[in-house]
């Protein structure tokens, strides 16, 4: 692992902090091919187990479409069936690879069924599932007027926030000597610091807890810069030198090794 002297070459982070967020609903199978977006009317019954949601993602199907950009809402009924929409996400997703949506977290009832809708800009995309029923939460809605198919669930999941704010704080001035504190991290957790010089939704795989993490990174020049262990309080606190020059292209963002929480893009 690359020493933390590494941050050096970083005019690193403004303070920013963000809610934990959590995967709560997972169904990771993906035995077929379920449904492309251009069928219209996609969307997943499920049933949180916390107090709150925070996003929902899905596995794109490998080989289908291009391209787009994906857009996960929640619902707490089917569109057409009375239910009231509470958050909506967007991010760019790819053939293959999961597209997790985020907004800040919103209340939800434990035990209580909500609904996920799911569309994409590249309507050639599709969703990746399994028809054998591995979730019993819920089941795949599709086709024009939502659908339902009671034993068929997308591979998906959802994200729940609120839980200990992750928070990262920068002291001292860029071209000095300059104090980072992350607070709020797992207790006794690996805490990552990345950077990469342009913003996107690079994904990467947490070694820490096999889950894709997407981030708020391009994959150009994307570097996991050091990686520390946070005390048994969650805090971490180092101090080092920062020159100026990497101002105005390099884009840093700091991540749980053992909840997948991300904090805020900080644009040098």
């Amino acid at each position: 692992m690359k020493n933390i002297t590494l941050l050096a070459a970083l005019s690193l982070f403004g303070a920013t902090t963000l809610s934990a967020q959590v995967i709560d609903v997972n169904q990771p199978s993906n035995t077929v091919y379920m449904a492309a977006f251009g069928q219209g009317d996609l969307a997943q019954s499920f049933i949180p187990t916390m107090a709150t949601c925070s996003g929902g993602g899905v596995e794109m199907q490998a080989g289908a479409g291009f391209s787009g950009t994906f857009t996960c809402e929640l619902w707490t009924g089917l569109p057409n069936a009375g239910g009231t929409l509470l958050a909506t996400g967007s991010i760019a997703s790819t053939p293959g690879n999961w597209a997790d949506a985020m907004w800040a977290p919103v209340p939800v009832t434990i035990g209580t069924t909500y609904y996920m809708v799911y569309t994409n800009t590249d309507s050639g995309m599709g969703i990746a599932g399994d028809t054998s029923n591995p979730y019993a939460g819920g089941q795949v809605f599709a086709n024009p007027g939502y659908g339902g198919f009671a034993n068929f669930d997308y591979t998906f999941r959802t994200w729940a926030g609120g839980g200990p704010t992750f928070a990262l704080t920068a002291t001292g001035t860029p071209g000095g000597l300059m104090t980072f504190d992350v607070s709020g991290a797992t207790a006794n957790g690996p805490v990552a610091y990345l950077y990469a010089y342009g913003l996107g939704s690079f994904a990467v795989n947490n070694p820490f807890t096999s889950n894709i993490v997407t981030t708020g990174l391009s994959s150009n020049g994307f570097t996991v810069a050091a990686v520390v262990t946070a005390d048994g309080s969650g805090n971490y606190s180092f101090s080092t030198g920062v020159p100026a020059r990497a101002a105005g292209f390099v884009h840093v963002q700091a991540a749980d090794g053992l909840s997948d929480a991300l904090s805020a893009v900080a644009s040098l």
